[in-house]
């Protein structure tokens, strides 16, 4: 297993295949997914499967596991992979346990990987989109730095896209660890 980054509060890692079940309980519960599409149970799996398959890769991008550095909780999940509405497109996404809402750790996430996405695999570019409604994560990315640039069709709805170049990014990304 391959630890991708870390901050003091957070190990950004691969998932272990005996970790299915992680992954299966956050796809699945109903407040974790309000804003992106539903995946049914099989679908995860798949999604999961494909997931330890992309380790394999030397691209440096994923689908990986946040675990909480101190007691090694499993808090979420996150990707830094091609976007579903634009296969050119590198896209950032996150998932956290809802014990772990409010914290800042979303913040400290989303500049951990970003900073990964720049200085590890040497994007220009990081994209995100958010569900319109979800304006706690719009708050995370304006924190890291994400600017709106556009509406993009996004699983049968428009949503907003936010994108960050790495000439613009936050000097608060510095100091992360790898």
């Amino acid at each position: 297993m391959k630890i991708i980054t870390q901050t003091s509060r957070l190990i950004i890692r691969e998932f272990k295949p005996e970790e299915e079940h992680l992954f299966l309980d956050i796809d699945g519960d109903d407040q974790l997914t309000k804003y992106i599409p539903k995946r049914t149970v099989q679908e995860s799996k798949q999604v999961f499967a494909k997931t330890l398959g992309e380790y394999t890769n030397t691209s440096g991008l994923g689908r990986w596991g946040i675990f909480n550095h101190e007691d090694t909780d499993f808090i979420g999940v996150c990707f830094l992979k091609p976007s579903e509405y634009d296969q050119n497109r590198i896209e950032l996404g996150y998932r956290f346990h809802v014990k772990y809402w409010g914290s800042g750790m979303a913040t400290e996430l989303a500049k951990a990987v970003v900073a990964y996405g720049f200085d590890q695999v040497k994007l220009q570019e990081i994209n995100a989109v958010t569900h319109p409604d979800n304006a706690a994560s719009q708050r995370v990315l304006s924190k890291v730095g994400f600017k709106y640039y556009s509406d993009v069709f996004w699983y049968n709805e428009m949503v907003p896209l936010f994108k960050i170049n790495k000439a613009e990014k936050n000097s608060d990304l510095a100091g992360i660890t790898y």
